[in-house]
């Protein structure tokens, strides 16, 4: 008996399917990390672009409104700003240095016919005393502090009739009309004596002993200490004008 053909082969069987490969999951990233990552690139750009060209370009802003500092110290106006106040801070203190505070205090009488607070300064003469004072004063037709240095009403009134004024006030006006310059009138120069602690609490001091330049002499002073400092009680023309 023939054998059939193929009868002794046998059945193809499907290939057996492999499992698949295990599958790692993704790394998580940390929030915060991220956020200071984005936050030093963006500093590092910051810096490549100033050194680039030079200037201070617009401080990206931060998540939050944080790191605000970084937009102030990269704005022009802050630096102008600084600087400008710096040169105001640095004028004050050159005037202060140079001319002096000159109210060391209010000194009030209620008698003898005073009807106002007399400010007095710390010395009869000298640039930052009484005397000196009153000049500086007329010089810069400050007429406030020019006439509160007289301690009387009657002293104030004799002085503005001296130069043809109604009053204290107008009289500094018309004297400030004959200063010709003012950086050389505040400038009065006193005798070395005059510049000495007094012996008495009444000194008179003549404009015709001090050197005067720039505008008109301003009498004879007779200043008074009163409390701790010295005003004006009397006033009389000079013979030198």
């Amino acid at each position: 008996m023939t054998d059939e053909p193929g009868k002794d082969l046998a059945p193809r069987q499907p290939p057996t399917p492999q499992p698949p490969a295990p599958q790692h999951p993704a790394p998580q990233i940390d929030p915060e990390q991220l956020r200071q990552f984005q936050e030093f690139q963006r500093f590092q750009e910051f810096q490549r672009y100033q050194e680039a060209t030079g200037q201070a370009p617009q401080v990206p802003r931060q998540p939050g409104g944080k790191r605000w500092w970084l937009v102030v110290l990269g704005s022009r106006i802050f630096w102008r700003a600084l600087f400008f106040l710096l040169v105001v801070f640095s004028a004050m203190w050159a005037y202060n240095h140079f001319f002096g505070v000159d109210d060391p205090g209010d000194i009030a009488q209620d008698s003898g016919g005073v009807t106002g607070p007399a400010q007095g300064l710390s010395a009869p003469a000298g640039l930052q005393g009484t005397v000196g004072m009153f000049y500086k004063h007329v010089s810069f037709a400050d007429t406030t502090r020019a006439c509160t240095l007289f301690l009387r009403d009657d002293t104030r009134q004799k002085f503005a009739n001296a130069h043809g004024a109604s009053d204290c006030a107008a009289a500094i006006k018309t004297l400030k009309a004959q200063v010709t310059s003012v950086d050389r009138y505040q400038q009065v120069m006193f005798p070395p004596d005059m510049l000495k602690t007094p012996t008495s609490s009444v000194v008179t001091i003549d404009s015709c002993a001090l050197t005067v330049e720039g505008g008109p002499r301003l009498g004879s002073f007779v200043v008074e200490k009163v409390n701790a400092g010295w005003v004006i009680t009397d006033w009389n023309p000079s013979t030198c004008g």
